[in-house]
């Protein structure tokens, strides 16, 4: 029965509430804390969306209690709200059987809800409910250690950190907090988190072990992530990464050429065709690496790379895998795909790292002489390349397209966590915070909680959605 159909029988018992602001003081007993007596009427459940709301408080504390438990599985805040507060401001812990927190749990839950009806513009009056929230589940853990009642914190760390995944625009800190949440979760059960908390674990990461390599805490740390996975790809995924983060990174191949006339005595050899051996090296390393230079010793740079590319004593030499990128590039350039391909291929096989050989398919596939197949080899070779990522995503939401049901909706928060991933993956921070942006895109195009409440959802609930061409995902109710 819908609060609003109990005003007749209220107002038969002379107990009549009417709902539309938080009270300032709180419910009043009887002497013997049994009996609600209002000397005048009081407000009940926060926000305009209660205002013709009316509830009769019951004489006991376990009809109450029955009451807004009933309003509280069925979804309706706004009736269960004076039961629930009622019995905080009575016997806070009550339950009927053994007591527990799961009052003020259900109190958070009901702030939460009331946060989700708020405007987005009013920040103020939607900062004061989440707070609330916080407020109610920091006051259930101290009056369970006030009782010395035993309590597991597994699952309340995991909403913890749920609260702050799902409400992040609210909190600066809440990166910071909903990592710290997530991992104590992860630490006391390392075998019970599901994917999607570790891959938030994972995410977060390098913010806290920060960007730089090697890095071999974060290593360390995203390996242990790797083992408590249960999706074999991903555990592959992020074994690799950890490899990854702690090498250094691969030198750059720059050569020390010396003075000006040194280069010109270079150029001349290479016009001349005496140009061999180190020479060709040092020579070719100039022209690739500081055209500028060769430009102002007023030489012609494409003209000096073609006659170093077609010069097999130069080509054969190089070893170094970012020059026969280079020259691979030059070679499809001026129409010689073979030659070009010869060259790639050589580069792929003297790299020094997947990461590495990620990078020159990707970076082959974004000029004009690559395929989309360059970034699934890309993938192939370093599952976690940031900007090949980056582009399947795309992929991905072009694939999504713009699902106009519900449950297809929910795979607009599967491109939010996708986009996350790839922005946690690259190391190229311009990148990274255009995946960020994306992913904040998504979020805010998934289906909003009055949606996906009359369809039996709930936040945090474990979804999965349809990815189009790209399978499936499993997500999280936001």
């Amino acid at each position: 029965m819908r609060p609003t159909r109990l005003a007749l029988l209220a107002l038969a018992f002379g107990a009549l509430s009417a709902c539309s602001a938080p009270p300032s003081g709180g419910p009043r007993t009887s002497e013997d804390n049994s009996v609600f007596v209002p000397d005048t009427p009081t407000a009940y459940g926060p926000g305009d969306y209660c205002s013709d709301t009316y509830v009769l408080i019951q004489p006991t504390t376990r009809a109450n209690f029955s009451l807004g438990s009933e309003y509280y599985r069925n979804g309706d805040t706004c009736a269960a709200y004076p039961y629930i507060k009622h019995i905080l401001d009575t016997e806070p812990l009550f339950t009927g059987e053994d007591p527990d927190d799961r009052n003020y749990l259900r109190m958070a839950s009901i702030y939460e809800d009331f946060a989700a009806q708020v405007d987005s513009t009013n920040r103020a009056e939607k900062m004061a409910y989440l707070d609330s929230a916080l407020s109610m589940r920091e006051m259930g853990v101290a009056a369970l250690n006030r009782e010395g009642i035993a309590f597991d914190s597994y699952l309340r760390n995991l909403r913890e950190g749920f609260f702050y995944f799902q409400n992040s625009d609210y909190y600066d800190d809440a990166g910071e907090r909903q990592y710290q949440a997530f991992n104590r979760a992860f630490e006391a059960q390392p075998d019970s988190l599901e994917d999607w908390y570790l891959v938030q674990l994972f995410n977060a990461s390098g913010e806290q072990f920060g960007e730089d390599l090697p890095n071999p805490d974060r290593a360390e740390f995203i390996r242990t992530l790797a083992g408590a996975l249960d999706d074999p790809a991903l555990k592959q995924n992020y074994t690799l990464y950890a490899d990854y983060v702690e090498t250094d990174p691969a030198e750059s191949g720059e050569v020390t050429v010396g003075s000006d006339e040194v280069v010109e005595e270079l150029i001349a050899a290479a016009r001349g065709g005496t140009i061999a051996g180190n020479d060709a090296l040092r020579l070719l390393a100039v022209v690739l690496q500081q055209p500028e230079r060769v430009e102002a010793l007023n030489e012609d740079v494409g003209e000096l790379r073609t006659i170093l590319l077609r010069n097999s004593a130069v080509t054969d030499q190089v070893d170094n895998p970012r020059t026969l990128y280079a020259l691979a590039l030059q070679a499809y350039g001026d129409g010689e795909s073979s030659r070009g391909n010869d060259l790639f291929n050589r580069a792929i096989a003297n790299a020094q790292s997947n990461a590495q050989r990620a990078d020159f398919y990707y970076s082959r596939g974004v000029s004009r002489y690559g395929s989309a197949n360059d970034f699934t080899r890309a993938l192939e070779y370093f599952p976690n390349h940031g900007p090949s990522l980056y582009r399947r995503a795309g992929q991905i939401a072009q694939s999504v397209g713009r699902p106009s049901s519900l449950r297809g909706r929910f795979a607009y928060w599967c491109l939010a966590d996708i986009y996350r991933n790839v922005a946690a993956s690259s190391s190229d921070s311009r990148i990274s915070s255009t995946a960020r942006r994306a992913a904040a895109q998504y979020e805010r195009a998934g289906p909003s909680r009055d949606q996906y409440f009359l369809e039996g959802f709930s936040p945090g609930q474990s979804v999965t959605a349809s990815l189009g061409a790209y399978g499936s995902c499993t997500t999280r109710v936001r």
